[in-house]
């Protein structure tokens, strides 16, 4: 969820056109996995010791950190990332409900103290296509009214969107997007008209050119002000693979009025912007990006490349290299390694050829990592290890309901989850 207003309460209204339909994916959640038929969860975190909190940058943070909540993945996802990866932890707190056929129809977001943060509903079409989904926090459900509710409608013909229209309180028109399509179902082209916090009228859009089904370029337009803007030129291999993306720039920089601006022209310079290598099984073996350097001629600045080795298909070896200047690199090496399950059990991170940090896991049975050791080598050869371990609890059809994270063997946090079924 995009929030365009702290206090914005929004409803998603899809509209279906005959037969036809779009798949609407959940983009604002994340469904555990599960084994049997669920129909609820509920999810804690537990505090073993008072003093030792969730990550907060600032005291003054609520209990979902600095930023608080932004959206069920983004929570869902910077929490599962500090679990598994550090000695600290973030906050969940938050009830799930799913429907007979494993599709979640509401979610409720808490705070520490069991008070409401948002509240999310979702409504599906016979396909299984999510068709509505509406949110609402605990302090707009006590002010919401009709004109603090966002409407997104969906027109579709043949399955491909057609037109989306969307509808803001604090807007005095509507906004639009039409998309047309190529034989092959390819989108060509795509026209938004919309306003900005400002509530100016805008209006751009975006070309595309396909060779058969290959997107060759793409170049967006300002129709505010009749200008292209930067697209991108796309190359390929015999083999269909992309190998190089260039930037079409279509202003040149130049000083108008002591002030540097944009003189654009209906011409666009040509720049290389990243090239791709593969090996035999179409793994990117080496990954090069460039810097535009803002000069009115096809100069380009080397800036990042990522060289990978794979065996059986996984990557083992990560090599990254930063241009700092024209003259000074900086590389960092990652080497992994993997069991014969394919889990990783080692993780070493290299700075300049030296060892800087380390990761060793173990797994259970249930594919689940039960410890992790830490090392960290600073700048003056100190090092600081640290052993993180996960004891787990399952019920009878193989979920875990009980994680208790324990650093250097002292448990800190415990991750409940109360799974009921339909059977």
């Amino acid at each position: 969820m995009i929030l365009k207003d702290i206090h914005q309460y929004i409803c998603i209204l899809l509209l279906f056109a005959g037969n036809s339909y779009f798949t609407y994916s959940q983009t604002d959640n994340i469904k555990e996995p599960l084994s049997g038929e669920v129909k609820s969860i509920r999810v804690t975190i537990e505090f073993v010791n008072d003093s030792i909190q969730n990550l907060k940058l600032f005291s003054i943070d609520n209990d979902y950190g600095h930023t608080g909540f932004i959206s069920p993945t983004a929570v869902k996802s910077n929490f599962n990332s500090v679990w598994h990866e550090t000695t600290a932890t973030r906050y969940l707190n938050y009830y799930q409900e799913r429907d007979s056929k494993d599709r979640i129809i509401k979610e409720l977001w808490l705070n520490k103290k069991d008070e409401l943060v948002e509240d999310y509903r979702y409504f599906y079409n016979d396909n299984s296509n999510l068709k509505q989904e509406e949110n609402t926090s605990e302090f707009e459900k006590k002010i919401a009214i009709e004109k603090f509710c966002d409407f997104q409608k969906y027109y579709f013909e043949e399955n491909l969107l057609i037109k989306k229209t969307e509808e803001d309180y604090w807007k005095d028109k509507e906004d639009f997007e039409t998309y047309i399509y190529d034989k092959n179902k390819k989108p060509i082209n795509k026209f938004r008209y919309y306003s900005d916090p400002g509530n100016r009228h805008l209006m751009d859009g975006e070309l595309n050119i396909y060779e058969d089904t290959l997107l060759v370029k793409t170049t967006p337009y300002n129709y505010s002000n009749s200008q292209y803007d930067q697209g991108r030129e796309y190359t390929y291999d015999g083999k269909h693979r992309l190998t190089e993306i260039y930037q079409l720039l279509y202003y040149k920089w130049a000083s108008v009025d002591d002030t540097l601006k944009r003189i654009y022209s209906s011409i666009p310079l040509k720049k290389l912007y990243r090239t791709h290598e593969y090996d035999d099984n179409n793994n990117i073996v080496k990954d090069v990006f460039y810097n535009d350097d803002n000069s009115n001629n096809d100069s380009i600045n080397h800036f990042k490349t990522i060289e990978r080795q794979f065996k059986n298909n996984l990557e083992v070896n990560i090599k990254t290299t930063y241009s700092i200047t024209k003259d000074e690199l900086s590389v960092t090496l990652i080497k992994k390694e993997f069991d014969d399950s394919n889990r990783i059990i080692s993780y070493l991170r290299y700075f300049k050829d030296v060892l800087n940090a380390e990761r060793h896991y173990a797994y259970n049975s249930h594919n689940d990592v039960i410890s992790i050791q830490l090392v960290n080598y600073d700048e003056s050869n100190g090092i600081t290890k640290n052993k993180i371990e996960f004891k787990f609890e399952y019920d009878s059809h193989g979920n875990w309901i009980q994680q208790i994270k324990s650093v250097n063997g002292q448990p800190l946090f415990i991750w409940h989850r109360k799974i009921e079924y339909y059977n």
